[in-house]
């Protein structure tokens, strides 16, 4: 069948929606790998913080517990300066995460309505092509009417 000019414009433009479509998709994937991750880096330092540090003492005599308090104090600045930091690192990774879902729908958008367009014009060459075999059929049947009537005749 061949493709008329309509149908072969809109193939390039079909195929470019696409692929600009699954680019922000795996974009996305990326982002929400990131976001996973940091999710469980929150979630594991939550777990480490709860084992405070004097706990992991033994209470061995002799030990010098404002050298151990002094430790507790460092262990708790240590967790809250890391966990600022992975909630603002999560922080970020979330609007990104908001302004590509913004970008995929758009590419969801474009890639959608080419897909249609092209699909439509596929139909249209589908009906042209099926109406030019119908004509065709029928003037071979007047032909072969004719013909027999001839043979018939004589």
């Amino acid at each position: 069948m061949p493709l008329s000019r309509k149908t072969k414009a809109l193939e390039p433009v079909a195929e470019a929606t696409s692929m600009a479509f699954e680019t922000e998709l795996m974009q996305l994937r990326r982002i929400a790998a990131r976001e996973r991750q940091l999710r469980l880096s929150l979630d594991a330092l939550e777990k480490r913080a709860a084992d405070r540090f004097l706990d992991q003492i033994d209470e061995v005599s002799g030990s010098d517990l404002t050298f151990a308090d002094g430790q507790d104090r460092a262990w708790r600045d240590w967790i809250s300066t890391r966990r600022s930091n992975l909630q603002a690192e999560l922080a970020l990774v979330l609007a990104d995460k908001s302004e590509r879902m913004g970008q995929l729908t758009r590419a969801l958008g474009r890639r959608d309505i080419a897909a249609r367009l092209h699909g439509a014009s596929l139909s249209e060459d589908r009906r042209a092509a099926l109406a030019r075999e119908l004509a065709g059929l029928q003037d071979l049947a007047v032909l072969l009417k004719g013909r027999a009537r001839r043979d018939h005749l004589n």
